[in-house]
């Protein structure tokens, strides 16, 4: 039943666009989703609001919101979502920081992941994804450590943080660090390699 409502709500959300409805009238109808009593609309919203990419800008407000949901799936494609729409989204960067700190892993990796898509302009961001690079899963540690890559030069105080990441227990999250050193700073990535 689940896969037939979001069928059916992709289905729609499809439909609307071909028919000339436009985006506006599809994100408002996906915002009031967004309030629904029930969680399963709420993600589905959320979920939909991200296919749309920056098409979704005016939900963004809303998607902020629901980074405070009670159900950490609705959290969870929020926050995705809020990466997926990009720099129109960066409003959003101080409740992504904050959710950072979720208490499920796939609310704080989508957190880490969009705050590199959105761009890291707040002078929290670097600090606070440098403090996720010691999270107990190794997914969000690597999310953080991409989004720092995504910075560049602009996360040049994380370097030292990303030099102890190149001997982490997860190569994921080494290779992850090792891209990071490399965009932020060549000489130090041609120093450390990790291994």
């Amino acid at each position: 039943m689940k896969s037939k409502l979001s069928q059916l709500l992709i289905l729609a959300s499809l439909m609307a666009l071909l028919s000339g409805c436009g985006e506006n009238k599809q994100v408002a109808s996906l915002k009031k989703q967004l309030q629904s009593e029930k969680p399963g609309p709420r993600h589905r919203a959320a979920k939909v609001l991200g296919e749309m990419g920056p098409g979704a800008e005016d939900a963004v407000p809303a998607l902020i919101e629901s980074l405070k949901d009670s159900d950490a799936k609705v959290r969870h494609y929020a926050a995705r979502s809020l990466g997926r729409i990009g720099p129109g989204a960066k409003a959003a960067a101080p409740e992504l920081i904050e959710a950072l700190k979720d208490k499920d892993a796939k609310v704080r990796g989508a957190a880490a992941q969009s705050l590199g898509k959105i761009g890291l302009e707040t002078d929290e961001a670097v600090p606070s994804l440098v403090e996720v690079l010691k999270d107990k899963d190794p997914k969000v540690r690597r999310e953080a450590a991409m989004s720092l890559a995504k910075a560049g030069p602009a996360a040049k105080s994380a370097v030292p943080a990303l030099k102890k990441a190149l001997k982490d227990s997860n190569r994921e999250v080494r290779d992850a660090a090792a891209i990071a050193l490399r965009r932020i700073d060549k000489v130090v990535a041609s120093k450390e390699r990790p291994t």
